[in-house]
């Protein structure tokens, strides 16, 4: 019986896989991971929203700009090897050429009142 064949993977690739499995799917739709920073007491991982997800406020506009960045949302995703894990999301700010009028999506990364992610919500109300 033959063995199977194992691929040796990059740096990079392993970063990318193991990332994937902190950050739930539905965020990664919007996000991309930027960061991850590994804290004394946490990990975090940077997202930040992909420069494609113009507002629908902004959809009409000819020429839109990105400004920055709104204030970051952090949340609690996991607890992995004994420190949890936050995710910290950043949002864009866009304005029109010539506008000094903020733009930016809104999301619900949260269960209402909660600051984690939905999956880890359900899994510990589950355990209740």
């Amino acid at each position: 019986m033959s063995q199977p064949t194992k691929f040796q993977k990059g740096d990079s690739e392993l970063y990318r896989i193991v990332s994937k499995m902190m950050v739930p799917a539905f965020i990664l739709v919007d996000f991309s991971i930027s960061d991850v920073v590994e804290n004394k007491d946490n990990l975090q991982i940077e997202l930040r929203e992909k420069t494609d997800r113009i507002p629908n406020a902004l959809a009409s506009e000819e020429h839109v700009n990105l400004d920055g960045f709104c204030n970051p949302i952090e949340v609690l995703s996991h607890g992995f090897s004994l420190k949890p894990v936050y995710l910290k999301i950043y949002r864009r700010r866009w304005k029109a050429s010539g506008s000094k009028i903020h733009h930016s999506n809104q999301y619900d990364f949260t269960i209402k009142g909660i600051k984690i992610v939905p999956e880890l919500g359900i899994f510990l109300n589950e355990k209740d």
